[in-house]
C-alpha cells in the first residue's frame, strides 16, 4: 500500500509542477526536463485545464527554448533586473558561484517548484518585469555552462550583476552611473538658493 501511495503522490507532484509551469507559459521542453512527463500528456494537460479558460490568459509557446544571451544583459536596466534573478537562483540553492554548475536538474520536482517560486518573486519584486519564464530559465542554464555569461560584484556599490565573458571590454557596473544620478540630484537642490 504504501509504496502505491508514493506513486501517486509522486505523480501528483509531477502533474501541479506541470501545471504551475503552464501557468508562467513555459514551453513542453522545459516541462519535460523538469517533470519527466511526456509531451503528449503536457498537451492534454495544456488541453484540458488552459486552452478554452474563458479569459484566456495562458498562452502557449511553441518553439524551443532561447539560448542567447545578449537579450539578458543588452542595456543596463535589463543587467540589472537579470541580476535580481540571479541573486534569487543563487539563495534558493539553484546555482553557485563557487562549485559550478550547482545540483542537477533534470526530473527534479523540488529544484523545479524552487525555481518557479523564484520566478514567482521576481515577477513581484520588479517593477513592470521584462523576464519571461523562459527567458528566466535561459539564463539560469547559460550561467550554469558557464562558458559565455559570468557574475561580477562592483568594488565601489557591491551590486552584483551579469557580463558577457566573450565582450571585450568587460561591461562596467549596470548601477553605478543610475546610483550617480540619484545621488547627484539631491545635492543640486540642496545647492539651488532657497525661495
Amino acid at each position: 500500500m504504501r509504496t502505491t501511495d508514493d506513486r501517486y503522490r509522486g505523480e501528483r507532484e509531477r502533474f501541479e509542477l506541470a501545471m504551475r509551469m503552464i501557468r508562467h507559459e513555459a514551453r513542453t521542453g522545459t516541462i519535460r526536463y523538469l517533470t519527466g512527463l511526456s509531451d503528449d500528456r503536457i498537451r492534454k494537460l495544456y488541453t484540458s485545464y488552459f486552452k478554452f479558460d474563458a479569459q484566456g490568459e495562458v498562452k502557449r509557446r511553441r518553439g524551443k527554448t532561447p539560448t542567447q544571451i545578449t537579450p539578458l544583459i543588452r542595456t543596463p536596466a535589463r543587467t540589472l533586473e537579470s541580476g535580481v534573478f540571479v541573486n534569487l537562483l543563487l539563495a534558493n540553492g539553484l546555482i553557485s558561484i563557487e562549485d559550478p554548475p550547482g545540483p542537477a536538474l533534470r526530473g527534479s520536482i523540488e529544484l523545479g517548484n524552487r525555481f518557479c517560486e523564484c520566478y514567482e518573486t521576481h515577477v513581484r519584486v520588479v517593477p513592470k518585469p521584462t523576464l519571461s519564464f523562459e527567458w528566466a530559465w535561459n539564463l539560469m542554464s547559460a550561467i550554469r555552462r558557464g562558458d559565455e555569461i559570468g557574475i561580477s560584484r562592483c568594488d565601489r556599490c557591491a551590486t552584483a550583476f551579469l557580463y558577457d565573458q566573450l565582450a571585450l571590454p568587460r561591461s562596467p557596473c549596470p548601477a553605478c552611473p543610475t546610483l550617480r544620478a540619484c545621488t547627484s540630484k539631491p545635492s543640486a537642490e540642496a545647492a539651488a538658493p532657497a525661495g
